[in-house]
């Protein structure tokens, strides 16, 4: 699974997208959800109750070399068959790249190198995200002197898939694949186009809140998806974060912040600080009006300064469940951070 940071405003615009490790996410996440959209065929049999076991392909020393300076990703997945068969799926995601002949070549060397090592039936699938290019390989051939072999695997293409049917999906990977098609369009452009740019983000995701905002996995997924994958300036990030119905939406705020795996996002991971601060604001406020009613046994100068001191405490207990550091909690509360740390020893005591 990727591992997600703190989100860090000076530099993390300046890093390219990491398209390789958000699809390999994306995919683990909702593995089934892929089977489904991109390998109709074998889907029904699998038995997705027993699980899916996703294999370390970097032992392979072949997968390895085969990566130096290329932009793909793997995945091999062992699955267990409604018959009781143990089977493998082999995922290769080819990014902004031609599937030309050595291409074909390297899925062959794949499939022979992992069908040796465990001599099971092999799924092979390729997706081709470079929806500017119509002809990708999709079979390897291989002749010399009367010894032939042709290996072909699946293949789905980026290239000429109907935006508007995959808007209409109920799988969560077609907007993931709407995406891939508006980055592979949109290589190498200008900063004038940030604005199409975030015209385009804005739509996908306004579209998952639309149709995933009663799945909570597959919203929370797709937005950690759109929102690293298709990253825009601080400008127009911040008229972003004003569009969403979410941010003014006290109904939703639940939602959200149920969804830890936005936390350290550029959009939503300031959505969650917000929220929080606006929760510490609420709680000092009935903290107060709470010690202003023993106020009228105790006094009231001591009622207020016991209830302050009470949503504090409650809070600074919130964030270390959640694994604030002890500096963060400090920025958040403006409490020393002595107290803090006092605060965290009297808790696990």
């Amino acid at each position: 699974m990727l591992t997600t940071v703190k989100e860090n405003k000076k530099t993390y615009r300046e890093k390219n997208t990491d398209y390789d490790g958000l699809w390999k996410n994306l995919i683990e996440e909702l593995f089934q959800e892929f089977m489904e959209y991109f390998a109709q065929d074998l889907y029904p049999e699998i038995d997705f109750e027993k699980g899916a076991d996703f294999l370390n392909l970097e032992l392979f020393q072949f997968v390895i070399d085969s990566r130096k300076g290329k932009n793909y990703t793997d995945k091999l997945v062992k699955v267990l068959l409604k018959n009781g068969e143990e089977k493998y799926v082999l995922i290769h995601i080819e990014v902004q790249t031609i599937g030309k002949q050595d291409f074909a070549e390297r899925m062959f060397k794949y499939f022979y190198r992992i069908y040796d090592k465990y001599n099971h039936l092999i799924y092979s699938i390729a997706l081709l995200t470079d929806a500017s290019h119509q002809h990708h390989e999709d079979r390897f051939h291989y002749s010399f002197y009367g010894t032939e072999l042709t290996y072909a695997y699946n293949t789905y293409r980026f290239y000429g898939e109907d935006e508007g049917e995959l808007k209409k999906s109920g799988n969560p990977f077609a907007l993931a694949v709407l995406a891939g098609i508006y980055i592979s369009k949109n290589t190498g452009r200008t900063d004038k186009d940030n604005g199409k740019k975030f015209q385009f983000k804005q739509k996908l995701i306004s579209l998952a809140f639309e149709k995933y905002s009663h799945r909570e996995a597959y919203l929370a997924a797709l937005l950690y998806f759109i929102d690293y994958t298709l990253q825009i300036p601080p400008e127009f990030q911040e008229k972003l974060y004003e569009s969403l119905p979410i941010a003014q939406n006290e109904k939703e705020e639940g939602k959200i912040m149920g969804m830890e795996k936005l936390r350290d996002t550029p959009t939503f991971g300031r959505l969650f600080r917000e929220i929080e601060e606006e929760a510490t604001r609420r709680g000092m406020e009935k903290g107060m009006a709470r010690g202003v009613a023993e106020g009228i046994e105790k006094g009231i100068e001591q009622g207020i300064e016991q209830g302050m001191k009470e949503a504090e405490r409650n809070f600074v207990k919130k964030l270390l469940d959640r694994d604030y550091t002890d500096e963060e909690i400090s920025e958040l509360t403006s409490l020393e951070l002595e107290e803090i740390i006092i605060l965290r020893k009297s808790f696990e005591n």
